[in-house]
Formats: structure tokens, sequence, C-alpha cells
């Protein structure tokens, strides 16, 4: 192209904001558009470790590994299972006492770290796209929810499962893995139920049931029932604190301890897990792309936050050094999707033998 590719990125997750990161830092014209209206009408889910090769080498990139460090919970890397009628560690499955190059960070915390490295003006917020008119030879045009219209050489999907800018590629869409974790918190933990979850994330495993809780940032707890088979009507409760003997009752016989977790949450909030089939592919267009979940969704198994931003990184990196954004972006997605697909299958499977047959 005679002058520089405009880039949108469609999201402003943490690969959304870290390929902007990096475009700007670059001095590329990028801007991300994002649902949410403000950054605190998100929802921010759980903590992240972030993997010295995937997540951390992003950031590296991106110019904030060493702030990311700094803010880091390199304590918080540990994992344990717990009986879930005995509520007793099982013996040899605690996490090593060695520190593991995989520190914690809560998502909203890795969010401001992003979005405080772009100039305001980069994420235009309140912006759902409804739709992109793509073209064969000039912009693609981006339509708006609220009516507003922008313009784009690249287009580049980070808008999660549910992705928009996938429809234009491909007409699969993610699968209901039937398991629904329903997410509860815990802001003031005793110190008992602070010593059952350790430092880092303590997994209960009872056939079609689990309890998951994990430490967050300020001592937190995010605790996760975690169920096969729920009625379809318990997704769309209105009210968390109704679904609450409803869940309780899944898990009867289980240990006092495990259970004062489930019932130290005020609420929960119904989170259904879909996938992507293995293996990803698509067809490629001109100037269109996708990262992180909007290509390749797959379980919460702690590797999806740390292929997106090394997809972000990646295909950022390929349109800074490339004359020709459109040959730089499809070699690129071959990449991504090569690797995602080294992941996808066993991460599937691996995940659902956590909850017995279906």
């Amino acid at each position: 192209m005679s002058q520089p590719a405009e880039i949108a990125l469609i999201g402003a997750g943490p690969a959304g904001l870290t390929a902007a990161v990096i475009l700007c830092r670059h001095g590329h014209k990028v801007r991300v558009y994002e649902a949410a209206a403000a950054p605190a009408q998100r929802a921010q889910g759980g903590s992240l470790d972030l993997h010295a090769d995937k997540g951390q080498l992003a950031l590296h990139h991106a110019g904030l590994l060493q702030a990311f460090r700094a803010i880091a919970r390199h304590e918080d890397q540990q994992e344990r299972a717990v009986d879930p009628i005995s509520g007793q560690v099982i013996a040899g499955a605690a996490g090593p006492d060695r520190q593991l190059d995989r520190p914690e960070i809560d998502r909203g915390v890795l969010l401001q770290l992003l979005l405080d490295a772009l100039p305001a003006s980069v994420v235009q917020w309140g912006k759902k796209l409804q739709r992109v008119d793509a073209s064969a030879s000039g912009p693609h045009r981006l339509i708006f929810n609220d009516g507003a219209e922008a313009s784009a050489d690249v287009v580049i999907g980070a808008d999660g499962a549910w992705s928009r800018v996938r429809t234009l590629l491909t007409a699969v869409q993610p699968r209901y893995t039937g398991i629904t974790f329903f997410e509860g918190w815990i802001a003031q933990p005793t110190a008992a139920q602070a010593s059952l979850v350790g430092r880092g994330t303590m997994f209960a495993l009872g056939g079609p049931q689990a309890l998951i809780a994990q430490r967050n940032g300020a001592g937190r707890l995010c605790v996760y029932a975690a169920l096969r088979n729920v009625p379809k009507p318990w997704h769309e409760a209105r009210s968390g604190a109704a679904l609450k003997p409803l869940l309780r009752a899944r898990y009867a016989g289980w240990a006092a301890p495990l259970l004062a977790l489930f019932d130290a949450c005020a609420d929960f909030s119904a989170r259904p897990i879909f996938t992507l089939p293995a293996p990803v592919q698509w067809t490629p267009r001109r100037g269109i792309s996708l990262i992180g979940d909007a290509a390749h969704l797959m379980p919460p198994v702690g590797l999806g936050v740390n292929l997106a931003m090394l997809d972000a990184a990646e295909m950022a990196l390929a349109l800074c050094d490339a004359p020709d954004p459109y040959a730089a972006l499809h070699a690129v997605e071959s990449q991504i999707c090569q690797r995602a697909n080294c992941h996808m299958a066993a991460g599937i499977e691996g995940f659902s033998q956590w909850f017995g047959p279906a």
C-alpha cells in the first residue's frame, strides 16, 4: 500500500489491547472498538496466569513486561486438589513448592495496564459492532449498533466467543460443552477458607460436578460451582441468589469446608462453557482476520488468554514490518491456527474428563 494501513481492532480485551499497544508503539494508525460503554462496565472474571513463552512474551513486545512483573502475584502460582468428601488435600496432588514462571494477575488489572499504555483516543467505548461490509478492493465499512460508521483497511476480530467478524470468514459457531460454571465471589474470606484454597487455585472434582476456587488480588476468592447437564433455565435466571439452593443440592454429601466456600458467596452468575470445534480453520479474506477466542475458543484450561495475547503480538508485529499488510495478515493466520490446533483437541477432551462421562 502507498499509505500506512488503517487498522481496526474489534474488542478491548487482552488480545485487542495487546495488538493496539504494539501497533501504536510502531506508529501505526489504529482504533479499538469496544461494545462496553466504559471499562468498569465489563465483566472482569478471575485471575489469569501469564506464561513466559506466551502472555509474557506478548507483553515484552508491548514494552510492558517489567511493569507486569512488578504488579503480578508471583506467590499465587500453586495448584492443589482436594477430596470432595473428606475436604483434605490429596497427597501428591498439591502444587509444587518451587516458583513457576506463570505469575498471576487479575484480569481487570491486566486490562488497565494495557489501557494505560494507549492514548485515550484509541479505544472507542460503546461501539458494539453490528456488521462489516467487506470490500474486495478498498477499505472495509464498519457499522455499529448506535448507527455510527467507520472504515479500515484491516479489520481484526478480537471480539470473543460470539465474534461478529468471524461470520465473514466461516459459518462455524461455538458449541456448548454441556458444562456450566456458576461464578461467585468471597470478598473477605476467613482464615480457614483462605487456607483451604492455598496460594493459587484449588480443585475439588466429584464426577459431574466440581468446585474450583482461585485466589485473586486483595485476598479475594473467586469460586466456581462447575456442573455438567444443568437445566437451561438456570442459565437465564435473573437472580443468582435464587439459584443458590438449587446449586447447593448438587453438592450433597460434600465436605463442610468446601460447602463453606459455596455458602460464603452472596450469589452466582452463570457462565456456560462453549468451544469452537477443532481443528480451527477459515477461508482467508483480504484485510480481515481473527485472534484469541474469536479464532479458537476453548475451555478454561489456562491457555486462552496466553494464546490470545501471543496471537495479538504476532499479528501486530507482522503488520508493523510488512510492505503488504494483506499478505502479512494471511501468513500469520496460518501460524495462529496451527498453534491453536496443537492444543485445542486435547484441551477440550481433558476439560470434559474433569466431569466424568457425558
